[in-house]
């Protein structure tokens, strides 16, 4: 039996939702609608602070600043009117992190690689990024399926 869980490197999930007006209208509803669709939360997620990470994280983007853990903290709290705990907080970059959705560099955040600022190059390249490296492999589980049938 072949140790399957040992074997996945990353999961990747894109959802293709329709995207209707009301959405449109609303900065949070987007925020929630982009993170679903590509499958940083689940269907009828109740938890909110990656959402409130994400708003943080593109607005500071769209300002051109790159954030530490800090200045992301203080922005949530001014942003929530609560107090944030950090430690949850730390969680979720870490995990935005280790998808390659961020990356960190001395200390500081930055969308992607850092290397563009346009958001639909830094999410298309990165989820393009992934699917390319994934069917290297299932191209060459196909090509040898393929011969195991001659």
């Amino acid at each position: 039996m072949i140790p399957e869980s040992k074997l996945i490197r990353s999961e990747l999930t894109i959802r293709e939702l329709a995207l209707p007006e009301e959405v449109i209208l609303a900065r949070k509803s987007l925020v929630r609608w982009l993170a679903l669709s590509l499958g940083l939360i689940m269907p009828n997620e109740s938890r909110k602070l990656l959402l409130d990470i994400l708003e943080v994280i593109f607005e500071l983007h769209v300002e051109k600043e790159s954030p530490t853990t800090r200045d992301i903290i203080a922005k949530l709290e001014s942003n929530t009117k609560e107090k944030q705990n950090p430690k949850a907080v730390y969680y979720h970059l870490q995990r935005l992190t280790k998808l390659g959705v961020l990356s960190r560099k001395k200390g500081r955040y930055l969308l992607g690689d850092g290397e563009t600022r346009n958001l639909k190059e830094i999410f298309k390249g990165f989820y393009l990024k992934k699917v390319d490296g994934a069917f290297v492999n299932i191209a060459t589980a196909l090509d040898k399926l393929e011969n195991n049938y001659r």
